[in-house]
């Protein structure tokens, strides 16, 4: 069973969200994301504080783009089913979803919990493509560039590390995983990351500056689908204490 690759995971956990009494409605974030795959500005790192829904929201974008379930009888009863693009990417693409919160059993090191996350990404994509042979190439990226396809990369709390000031001796060496499995990846359809903290905060170099970073000081674009506005509130209130 996959752990990363095309999991049902997302769309799981947010059908949970859909039955709860507070549920409200964000996926018109969907419309403006859809305008962005495959172009020069795919990379989108969102930043807020905890609780702002930002894994409800990854667990949403997860259960729409992914080609390994059908979500639309799900979506067609959400705001997004209004929008011209509606079914142009739903269930299309290969969805890579990583939560970087956690850690190996296998021991409390960078090693251990770096090869976690690099074992199981490379065991999914042999279950789904046995075809591979992963002797063959030297990096998870040179795997999935020779599979000539398309990914959307979903990565929470991928500053995990960092807020936690775990491995600080190889905080760079991460960056480096990042920047290697991402940037200027032509198998990168999308990629969408959340965390606490700007990524500027962590990198000052070069490794990751792909990323158009919208945080919770300057974010004009998707401010309103994090947390809830003052609209929602008053809808909420009069919804749930009639």
């Amino acid at each position: 069973m996959a752990i990363y690759l095309n999991t049902n995971k997302p769309i799981e956990n947010y059908k949970r969200l859909l039955n709860t009494e507070y549920f409200v409605d964000k996926s018109a974030i969907i419309e403006k994301i859809n305008k962005i795959i495959n172009t020069a500005n795919c990379y989108i790192c969102v930043t807020r504080p905890r609780r702002f829904e930002k894994s409800s929201v990854a667990d949403m974008l997860g259960a729409y783009y992914s080609n390994s379930m059908e979500s639309k009888y799900i979506f067609n009863t959400l705001n997004i089913s209004k929008a011209s693009n509606y079914e142009e990417n739903l269930n299309k693409y290969n969805v890579i979803s990583i939560s970087f919160n956690k850690l190996s059993d296998r021991g409390n090191s960078y090693e251990a919990y770096i090869e976690r996350i690099k074992s199981n990404l490379i065991n999914d994509i042999l279950e789904k493509y046995p075809e591979v042979n992963a002797q063959k190439y030297f990096s998870i990226s040179d795997i999935l560039e020779s599979l000539n396809e398309k990914f959307i990369f979903i990565f929470d709390e991928w500053d995990y590390i960092f807020t936690n000031n775990l491995f600080t001796e190889n905080q760079n060496d991460f960056l480096e995983f990042l920047r290697n499995l991402l940037k200027d990846q032509p198998y990168v359809a999308l990629a969408y990351m959340t965390g606490v903290l700007p990524i500027k905060k962590y990198s000052s170099g070069s490794a990751l500056n792909m990323f158009d970073e919208y945080t919770f000081l300057k974010d004009r674009s998707f401010g309103e689908y994090f947390g809830f506005t003052e609209e929602e509130v008053k809808k909420l209130c009069n919804r749930n204490f009639e």
